[in-house]
């Protein structure tokens, strides 16, 4: 089943932006037509386009396009029971805007069209009407002349609604640090060690007995005398070891800051009966 996706742009040249936008993304152009009264669908072989001149009007012309834009309605929708909405459309037609038309097979299309309308700068028809109903707008009016380009200028008159946002990013500082040295160290230290000595002992006694022929002959004998001495080595051992590293913790801080913004209010006055606003009339004497 084939459905139509309408989009409303303020200007002919928006429309066929968005419709470019659609075609670069799969869409073919033979499903899409542009609807405004400055120019004939986009679906024709020869596409013409039209500026009307600036506070002129052209009746005759403005019949033909709202014509062709009430004959693609009532190609959707029929004569009876159509949706008060489609004269919206047609209203923002009337007022210079311009209507891309999308027709899609697949329902899973839809969302993707919708994106890229809006995305190309498709408006939103119900507030666009909301602020017509503020200035008396009721309904599509077929018999009304359509806009001029100073009256559409005047319309579009931009009020801009200004809202301040609070960003806020990160950035790293540095807030210090350590710093290890390794250095040698000399510390004295003592000792006790116990050194062992060996010297010649010479003892004489008294002896009385016969000599024999042992004790007649000559010999020597050597003691030698030995003592310790200390000696001295060093041995070195690692006890401890001092690691350098980071590490990381996170905290939350609530920042508090003041934005600021504009809002634009909308009020309707009311004529008195009688009076209008005239230029002033020269009047030449005679």
């Amino acid at each position: 089943m084939t459905q139509t996706i309408i989009g409303v742009f303020n200007t002919i040249q928006d429309a066929e932006v968005a419709q470019a936008r659609l075609e670069a993304e799969g869409f073919s152009r033979s499903d899409m037509s542009v609807h405004a009264q400055d120019a004939t669908s986009t679906t024709d072989a020869d596409l013409t386009t039209r500026n009307v001149t600036a506070g002129t009007s052209d009746t005759g012309y403005h019949e033909g396009a709202m014509s062709r834009i009430e004959h693609f309605f009532k190609n959707l929708f029929g004569d009876n029971d159509r949706p008060e909405e489609i004269g919206h459309y047609q209203e923002a037609v009337r007022r210079g805007g311009a209507l891309l038309a999308v027709d899609i097979v697949n329902e899973s299309d839809s969302e993707r069209v919708r994106d890229a309308l809006y995305a190309a700068g498709a408006i939103d028809i119900d507030a666009r009407v909301a602020q017509w109903r503020n200035t008396g707008y009721t309904a599509y009016d077929s018999s009304a002349p359509a806009y001029t380009a100073d009256e559409i200028a005047a319309e579009r008159k931009a009020f801009p609604v200004v809202q301040e946002s609070l960003e806020v990013g990160k950035r790293e500082v540095q807030t210090g640090g350590v710093r290890v040295y390794s250095r040698v160290t000399e510390t004295p230290v003592s000792e006790s060690v116990n050194l062992r000595e060996e010297h010649a002992s010479i003892e004489r006694r008294a002896v009385d007995r016969p000599a024999t022929a042992a004790d007649l002959k000559e010999g020597f004998v050597e003691i030698r005398e030995t003592a310790e001495q200390p000696v001295v080595a060093k041995t070195a051992r690692v006890v401890e070891e001092v690691v350098v590293g980071k590490e990381a913790s996170n905290r939350t801080e609530t920042i508090t800051d003041t934005v600021r913004g504009t809002e634009v209010e909308v009020e309707r006055t009311t004529g008195v009966e009688g009076t209008a606003d005239v230029p002033p009339v020269k009047k030449t004497p005679l």
